[in-house]
């Protein structure tokens, strides 16, 4: 969603008086929205000219490699194309972000297992993981919040499965042990994620079944994307693929002008 907002504002504000844009000053402008790209090109295809003054914008596409929305955080490839844009003129010219008609994108994008790694031991998600406190499963409501996480790495294994390694910390006896989940994964209705034969295993004991099964039962209303729905944005997943080198995703977009997020 951030990737749009900022291609959609980039659009803004290159419409012109006379209604000429230029890839370069497009490319400069999401470039100037990002930390820094190793390659980026924007292509944006409209004709006549004079429907950019007017807010329309036929297609739109970006093909970036080694992308760092943030610094400690690498896209090692996306490439992004849109079904034409209506923009509200009248609304951006009061300085808001809207649509006169439903934007469509399709988006595809490698994440590196070296680069989420990289992303995982910096101090912005270890900031994130010190916020945590939680209990085992099957814990007792005077143990919540006893442990927290730490060093998470992630290994993709064959069979679009996926192994987790971190540091369990016990904040009352000032321990650590070694805590590796591992899952595979598979995409339903292209908007559902269902975790396969999932294993946890702390301190070297594996969990038993029937807890790691209550734990999954409460987050599993959370795995799908229909839940964008309440934002009025419609999400599936056209591929996902877990290579031992990286992530693999492909992607379909559609966000309706009453979007909340639009202005986020």
């Amino acid at each position: 969603m951030e990737l749009i907002t900022i291609v959609l504002s980039s659009l803004f504000t290159l419409i012109t008086p006379v209604g000429l844009v230029a890839d370069k000053v497009a490319e400069g402008l999401i470039r100037d929205r990002i930390h820094q790209a190793e390659a980026l090109e924007v292509r944006i295809d409209n004709s006549p000219n004079f429907q950019l003054a007017g807010g329309r914008i036929e297609r739109f596409r970006l093909a970036g490699r080694g992308v760092y929305p943030v610094p400690e955080f690498r896209i090692d490839i996306i490439d992004v194309e849109t079904d034409p844009i209506d923009l509200d003129l009248a609304a951006l010219q009061s300085g808001e972000l809207a649509l006169d008609e439903p934007i469509q994108s399709a988006a595809h994008l490698v994440l590196n297992t070296d680069d989420i790694n990289a992303l995982l031991k910096s101090q912005r998600v270890q900031s994130l993981l010190d916020t945590l406190r939680f209990s085992l499963p099957g814990g007792t409501e005077r143990e919540a919040n006893r442990y927290g996480l730490a060093n998470p790495q992630v290994e993709f294994l064959m069979g679009n499965r996926l192994r987790v390694t971190v540091d369990l910390e016990d904040r009352v006896q000032d321990e650590k042990v070694a805590a590796v989940v591992e899952s595979g994964f598979d995409m339903i209705d292209g908007h559902r994620l269902v975790l396969l034969e999932p294993t946890i295993v702390v301190d070297g004991q594996p969990v038993p079944r029937q807890l790691i099964e209550a734990f999954l039962e409460g987050i599993r209303s959370e795995l799908t994307l229909k839940q964008l729905e309440e934002v009025s944005v419609i999400a599936r997943v056209l591929q996902f693929e877990l290579r031992p080198e990286a992530l693999d995703v492909a992607v379909f977009v559609r966000v309706n002008p009453d979007s909340p997020l639009l202005n986020n």
